[in-house]
């Protein structure tokens, strides 16, 4: 039980900043047009950062190397085990945003700025070479959502190209990371206090926006779509349930295997959001889904912490 309450409480604390964000929109402190600025910074500036410094006082070594590789095979597939499932139940109604949104938010978990504060608070102790993790599933997840998640949001083919791949935000600054951390590159005390600094901005901000948009939203339509409920049911608790099969007896570290789990039980990804707001397609569908299941993951993510003893 005490994992329960320690996850309740995290998850309330990230809420609470999403609160501050409704209500500095809702006293026209900022304004709607404001938002995608925010969005940019999220995903151009402190994803970037959260990268560099996981990595940066990680052991260099052929097992650390070989657990990173091990833990974005398992990454990739979680992900797109939800993925293709949605899309053979939903692909036939993508002519609604509703339906796109769906498919994206059941398979995109917020890994770095949910993911990270839980993990930290669950995991105190090994949570500084945890983080890492958590950036390795990133890349994957925004490598299907630059490519794959793209094409899906905006039921366009030609949005599927190779070149997002590397060239997104999220993947740049792994290279970049990979490389410092490769090469042994010690960088100046006061820049890597600043990257750490602005790396730890992310979880608020993105929980900022989160309440900035919903005070946009329709409380009401939010709040009665019985879609949304099944697409919190089946990201919070169908996930984790498939990424806990996929590892339970795989010969892996036992904090992989707790982090993979953590991550597949946190709520839909921010990105989902962000997402729709650089292409301008299923906002509000994204904002609904996304904040509701932010919000009900003060339910959820406890309840699935108490299955993560069976991991070992």
């Amino acid at each position: 039980m005490q994992v329960f309450f320690i996850s309740l409480v995290a998850t309330a604390v990230l809420l609470l900043v999403a609160a501050v964000g409704f209500l500095l929109m809702k006293r026209k402190t900022v304004s709607e047009e404001c938002i995608p600025g925010f969005s940019r910074i999220l995903l151009y500036v402190c994803q970037p950062c959260i990268s560099v410094y996981s990595f940066y006082e990680l052991e260099r070594s052929r097992d650390t190397l070989a657990s990173l590789g091990v833990f974005a095979l398992l990454s990739f597939a979680v992900i797109l085990i939800m993925l293709v499932v949605a899309w053979i139940f939903l692909h036939r109604k993508y002519g609604e945003p509703i339906y796109r949104i769906m498919t994206i938010a059941t398979a995109l978990a917020n890994c770095s700025f949910f993911g990270i504060p839980i993990i930290e608070a669950l995991m105190p102790e090994a949570a500084s070479e945890l983080t890492v993790y958590t950036v390795i599933f990133a890349v994957a997840m925004n490598i299907v959502g630059w490519t794959v998640g793209m094409v899906i949001i905006k039921n366009d083919p030609k949005y599927m190209s190779a070149s997002k791949i590397l060239l997104n935000p999220t993947t740049l600054g792994v290279i970049a990371a990979l490389a410092i951390w490769g090469l042994g590159i010690r960088l100046p005390d006061e820049l890597y206090s600043m990257i750490v600094t602005v790396g730890r901005m992310a979880s608020p901000l993105s929980m900022l926006i989160m309440g900035m948009r919903l005070a946009t939203v329709r409380l009401l339509p939010m709040l009665t779509d019985i879609r949304i409920y099944l697409t919190i049911a089946v990201k919070q608790f169908v996930m984790p349930l498939v990424a806990l099969l996929l590892v339970l007896y795989l010969p892996i570290a036992l904090p992989l295997k707790q982090t993979l789990y953590i991550i597949a039980a946190a709520p839909a990804a921010s990105v989902v959001l962000n997402y729709a707001e650089l292409l301008g397609e299923g906002q509000k569908e994204a904002a609904s889904t996304v904040l509701l299941s932010t919000a009900l993951s003060v339910i959820t993510l406890p309840i699935m912490m108490l299955l993560l003893p069976v991991l070992g």
